[in-house]
């Protein structure tokens, strides 16, 4: 479907009426695909639970509503033919996402328009590259979109899923405590038969910060199988060994203190866990992690 609308220019004589063609069908088929994907993402980001069909319908609705504006505006100024498309826009996001509230509303909207500019780049880019243009230009555009989209999803699935397994660790011995960050890992079933308690693994460096350059370095002897000089100093830490085993490693010993509470704090709710048993590993880094203590997930439930 060809639209034809006139362009009036003038020259030193006199006018000269211009034309240029637009073509309809494709413009639909564009902005139906991109306010599709758009909206797919803004769901996802948002946390929305809009359907495929409804995130359909009205990108459908939209990109057909764009094509009569395209007929019936393009006479009148380019103020009142963008206010239109954000008002279109504004109602697509609104049904298409199933969104409720006003603040929810204008971070759709910003994820929308941030997506709309990375999509026209991402179609220039590709464009000039591949010397392509038409149809042709769109949809290797959709294509390499598409691949884009699921793999920032991928990638925010697994940040987010990551994000809240982590929560707020505050460690008490005595009058000392250390705030850190404990990710609970689904691979951490190490068990205290002898306190018959979960245990939990972090570094020396954090626990070296609960006790007194004495206890410490008398901990820290333990930890590495030697035979301490004052052990009356670490009584109230209850040091033991805990058996475990790793893929790829053969069963070993892991040192092990018992502190005086440990307090978990992940979106809004707080839990106390007095006496936890807390596995030190020597050989344990942080530095490049974005948690320093590793949780046992029955603490969850404990």
């Amino acid at each position: 479907m060809v639209f034809v609308a006139p362009v009036s220019t003038h020259e030193s004589a006199g006018g000269v009426l211009l034309y240029y063609e637009f073509y309809l069908d494709v413009y639909f088929l564009e902005n139906l695909v991109m306010n599709y994907a758009l909206l797919r993402i803004t769901n996802r980001f948002l946390g929305c639970s809009a359907t495929h069909l409804r995130s359909s319908v009205s990108a459908v609705l939209s990109s057909g509503a764009a094509v009569v504006c395209m007929i019936l505006l393009y006479r009148f100024s380019m103020i009142s033919t963008i206010l239109v498309s954000v008002a279109a826009n504004t109602l697509m996001v609104r049904f298409g996402c199933k969104i409720k509230d006003g603040k929810r509303l204008i971070r759709g909207m910003c994820l929308f328009y941030v997506g709309i500019a990375c999509m026209g780049m991402l179609f220039s880019i590709l464009r000039r590259m591949t010397g392509t243009s038409g149809v042709r230009a769109f949809l290797l555009t959709a294509i390499t979109a598409f691949c884009c989209i699921s793999l920032g999803s991928w990638i925010y699935d697994r940040l987010k899923s990551t994000q809240q397994r982590i929560c707020d660790v505050t460690l008490h011995q005595g009058e000392r405590k250390i705030c850190v960050k404990g990710l609970y890992d689904t691979g951490n079933m190490l068990w205290d038969t002898t306190l018959q308690s979960y245990v939990s693994v972090i570094g020396i460096t954090p626990v070296r910060k609960l006790l007194s350059e004495e206890v410490a370095g008398e901990l820290e002897q333990f930890c590495q199988n030697n035979i301490c000089e004052k052990p009356e100093l670490l009584i109230k830490l209850k040091p033991h060994y805990i058996p475990y085993k790793c893929v790829g490693y053969e069963k070993s010993l892991l040192p092990a203190i018992v502190l005086d509470d440990m307090c978990l704090e992940q979106d809004g709710v707080r839990k106390v866990i007095t006496h936890p048993v807390i596995a030190v590993d020597k050989t344990y880094s942080s530095s490049l992690r974005s948690y320093q203590m590793i949780l046992n997930p029955n603490l969850i439930d404990s």
